[in-house]
């Protein structure tokens, strides 16, 4: 099993939303690389892609989890220490890769968004969230 890192520090290095700038045609010829290797590796309908951000920042025994309600049609994020009962049993969704590398040289996906999950339950909503 790979092993992930969870770290709230890394959203603090982001910008707020209001200082990062429009989409432009070098986002747009990156996009197209990322495409070209998503596709090579079989995994376009496996990973997508979203403007990195911050609204606030998350101390670092916190971490962002997501709630999805279908009967709501709804999603939200939630802070969470990321030793509570739902972020400590989620599943990632999102990583951020500008990791430095670690005492090996290799720079591993770090955690971004944890989304509540539970087998028997299958995504957590409202009043699976407590």
């Amino acid at each position: 099993m790979t092993r992930l890192t969870i770290s709230a520090v890394q959203w603090s290095l982001l910008p707020e939303l209001r200082e990062v700038a429009p989409l432009d045609d070098a986002d747009i010829a990156c996009m197209a690389e990322l495409r070209e290797v998503l596709a090579r590796h079989g995994r376009l309908r496996r990973f997508a892609l979203q403007l990195v951000h911050k609204h606030f920042e998350l101390a670092p025994h916190e971490v962002l989890v997501e709630y999805s309600d279908a009967d709501t049609r709804e999603q939200r994020l939630r802070v969470e220490p990321r030793t509570s009962e739902h972020a400590r049993d989620a599943i990632p969704t999102a990583w951020l890769l500008d990791a430095p590398p670690d005492a090996q040289g290799a720079t591993p996906p770090r955690v971004a968004c944890v989304c509540a999950w539970r087998a028997n339950l299958g995504h957590l909503g409202r009043h699976g969230s407590g």
